[in-house]
């Protein structure tokens, strides 16, 4: 529901530029990208992981709440930063712990069901976002609703998980741990990263490219239905790229899933009007949790159990790193180049992490 309208909340509700939303974003997950390394290190040193991610996602919903108070674009930066640090506490312990939950054989269908079941939130919340907007409701209520599912995910998860764990690893340094195989993944990963600005920047495109035809506020309404459909598509295809991964090999889908977001900027750089429009959110919604669970079912197979923790705080910071990148310099290019810049940086830089993941993939340790 907030990630839904935040990009419009920040230049339509207080004034501010597109740099401004680079900012948030690149800031918001520079912050959790450190979070995320210590806390997946950690994790693997400790007995009560779970109850760190539980805090986690309490950070996450304190973070968010406090958007309802926001009365100038910087006072973004501080609440999305604490909520995005929450998510990098929670991030590598969730996933560590699904991954220790199913067979080798089953990681691409039980991460592809997650980044479903997790699309599909992100299906939900923008339609309720939506609806709250067409009916008078300000962005301010979109926030103050969004708190209710928050909080019930923080008493869901504290309630309903169970740790699958059954050792710790031992305290030695980050390069021994790690496979040949996870640090050759790390290089395309950490390429994409580069590239793979925020959706938010697309949400912004979404708008600009529906006008003159249609009314500036109506502009707005089309973006945030862009977001629904693009979640959509992703609640559609994650299970069956999970399936298909554990089939035909995850460095291939993982490669195609890449240039799917190369292309997708593509259509976004040079198409106008509602096909286009639709066009680009079926690209963008196709690879962005096909990327999550592929990533992460990858990085699983790649590493041993009891690393795992670590293992995800590497990828998941490398992953943050880049977007702190790739959010500003998109919002630099977007503010004093133009959009076209942005999207075409995007390209060319995913589509070399599609081709390199393609050439030299990785592959677990004998």
């Amino acid at each position: 529901m907030v990630f839904a309208v935040l990009p419009l909340f920040i230049t339509a509700g207080l004034g501010a530029p597109a740099v401004a939303v680079g900012l948030v974003e690149g800031i918001a997950d520079g912050s959790s990208a450190v979070v995320k390394l210590w806390s997946g290190w950690y994790s693997d040193r400790i007995s009560w992981r779970k109850r760190l991610a539980v805090g986690g996602y309490g950070t996450t919903v304190v973070g968010l709440g406090l958007l309802v108070a926001i009365t100038s674009w910087p006072q973004v930066i501080v609440a999305r930063a604490l909520a995005w640090m929450g998510r990098g506490l929670r991030q590598p312990i969730r996933s560590a712990m699904l991954a220790g939950s199913v067979g080798s054989a089953d990681l691409g269908k039980a991460f592809g069901f997650h980044e479903a079941l997790d699309t599909a939130g992100a299906l939900l919340g923008p339609a309720v976002a939506l609806l709250l907007l067409a009916t008078g409701g300000t962005f301010r209520t979109v926030f103050w609703v969004a708190l209710i599912p928050g909080a019930v995910c923080v008493v869901l998860f504290g309630v309903l998980t169970r740790d699958p764990r059954h050792e710790r690893a031992d305290p030695v340094s980050l390069r021994v741990q790690m496979s040949k195989g996870f640090w050759r993944l790390m290089a395309p990963v950490g390429m994409f990263g580069v590239g793979n600005f925020a959706t938010a920047f697309f949400t912004l495109r979404a708008a600009q490219m529906v006008q003159p035809e249609v009314s500036h506020t109506v502009a707005l309404s089309v973006a945030v239905g862009f977001y629904l459909a693009h979640n959509f598509v992703g609640a559609v295809v994650s299970f069956p790229a999970g399936w298909l991964s554990d089939r035909v090999g995850k460095p291939p889908v993982l490669s195609a899933a890449y240039a799917t977001f190369a292309a997708a900027c593509v259509v976004g750089l040079a198409g106008h009007g509602f096909f286009a429009l639709g066009l680009m959110a079926l690209l963008v919604g196709a690879q962005n949790p096909v990327v999550s669970a592929v990533e992460s079912s990858l990085t699983s197979s790649l590493v041993e159990e009891r690393r795992l923790g670590t293992a995800f705080g590497i990828l998941n910071a490398i992953n943050g790193v880049g977007d702190l990148g790739s959010s500003i310099v998109a919002g630099v290019l977007w503010t004093f180049v133009s959009p076209v810049a942005a999207l075409a940086v995007g390209a060319v830089l995913c589509a070399a992490a599609a081709l390199v993941l393609r050439m030299r993939p990785p592959t677990p340790s004998p």
